[in-house]
């Protein structure tokens, strides 16, 4: 069994990791009822390109299996809102069939070395209370639960009058 190795993905390697997100996709819009619940197809054809909510310098990171596939990745951005450059985990998917293997650690481990080689001075990632896995990856990495209250604004739905 060769040894697993995170790599850097280029520019161009967006379609590699495409069925990775529609599967997170998928597999976490369940867990937020107050958003749309968008079938596969739909969430296929929305992320066809690049998602243009990533603004910023892209990295992506990823873990390929014996075979070259890819079985996990990490998307960081990285950015300068004014006050120094920030980074955020902005997504973190390993196959379900390649859990449990030390591919997030590897991954978020390589998130965390490009934040120290770049100076990040605040980085970040979202998760769900109740993902207890990814809660645990993420302190063990050395991410806190955030120490201040973070609160979220929706624009109202037109068509619902919510």
């Amino acid at each position: 069994m060769r040894t697993l190795d995170v790599e850097r993905l280029g520019a161009g390697d967006y379609s590699l990791i495409k069925p990775l997100l529609v599967e997170l996709h998928l597999s976490e819009q369940v867990h937020y009822s107050d958003h749309p619940q968008l079938p596969r197809e739909e969430i296929e054809r929305v992320l066809t390109q690049v998602p243009a909510a990533f603004r910023g310098e892209n990295v992506i990171y990823a873990v390929r299996d014996e075979v070259g596939q890819v079985v996990g990745f990490c998307w960081i951005v990285l950015y300068d809102p004014g006050t120094g450059l920030e980074g955020e985990v902005a997504e973190l998917y390993v196959t379900e069939g390649h859990r449990g293997r030390g591919i997030g650690e590897m991954l978020v481990r390589q998130a965390v070395r490009l934040f120290a080689e770049r100076g990040v001075t605040l980085a970040y990632v979202w998760t769900r209370p109740d993902n207890e896995a990814a809660v645990r990856l993420y302190k063990s990495a050395g991410f806190e639960p955030n120490r201040q209250l973070v609160m979220t604004w929706y624009p109202l739905d037109p068509s619902n009058g919510t």
